[in-house]
């Protein structure tokens, strides 16, 4: 394994967000190895970082584009005490810590798209995986919270059929971007707000997603299995629902993937 340079920004105790972070070259997913770890009982805020994915996935089985050495790819265990169906708000949760964490370098232009990407002007640079795992009895043993921020792709480098979709810190901005002092800040926001909702529950976070909407009062089509739901979207709830006002009223969204109508206008 190659030195780490993430060791500078290690802190706390275990239970902290980044406390150890393990550091790899390449692995398959950042989620199978800390899969394996938490296995062996890596204690929560145990963090995985690979500077390539070979077979790097997303949100509902999604590849995701994972060039080597100049973006943000990791898997952060955390052991919630919260029952198995609250396991998805944590994509929410981390949503709005990267989205604080994006807003120290990006100011302005960051917005959250239920209900786990981050957008920088209209475009996907930040995607959201929350994996529960489970015993024998389907109790919650942990959850494997994955990671990938765009953080130094250039233009030229974005698939030709993900460039009206997808962007980057440096794209954005124009600047390139230090990624220790990008996760360093997005460790802090996540084990802060993961705290907060412990403590409170989701609807002390709520807010703050709020606030970073990208889809408040727009027209969206939710397509779940074979159902599909359009509606212009109110909000979310104290769950993480995502609350529409459809032609047959109101309607309360569990899951789903969400297009919108000029997203990438």
């Amino acid at each position: 394994m190659p030195a780490n340079p993430y060791h500078q920004i290690e802190s706390g105790a275990p239970g902290r967000v980044g406390w150890r972070i393990h550091y790899f070259d390449e692995v398959a997913t950042t989620q199978r190895v800390a899969a394996e770890m938490a296995d062996e009982g890596a204690a929560q805020g145990t963090v995985v970082i690979a500077e390539r994915q070979s077979a790097g996935r997303g949100r509902m089985g999604r590849s995701w584009h994972s060039p080597s050495g100049i973006n943000l790819y990791m898997t952060i265990i955390l052991r919630p005490l919260m029952p198995l169906g609250q396991v998805p708000r944590l994509s929410l949760v981390a949503g709005v810590a990267a989205a604080e964490a994006l807003e120290t370098v990006a100011p302005g232009i960051v917005a959250l798209k239920w209900p786990n990407d981050v957008w920088l002007k209209g475009r996907k640079t930040c995607g959201i995986i929350a994996e529960a795992v489970t015993d024998a009895a389907q109790g919650l043993r942990c959850v494997l919270l994955g990671i990938g921020i765009n953080v130094n792709l250039a233009l030229k480098d974005v698939p030709p059929d993900l460039r009206d979709k997808a962007t980057s810190v440096r794209i954005a901005t124009g600047r390139p971007c230090d990624r220790i002092e990008l996760a360093s800040a997005l460790f802090n926001r996540l084990h802060s707000r993961y705290m907060e909702i412990e403590a409170s529950g989701f609807a002390a976070v709520r807010p703050a997603w709020e606030r970073y909407s990208a889809l408040t009062g727009r027209r969206v089509t939710v397509v779940d299995g074979d159902a599909r739901t359009a509606g212009v979207v109110r909000g979310i709830d104290d769950d993480g629902a995502l609350l529409l006002d459809t032609d047959a009223g109101p309607a309360r969204i569990l899951t789903g993937d969400v297009s919108v109508e000029g997203a990438y206008d």
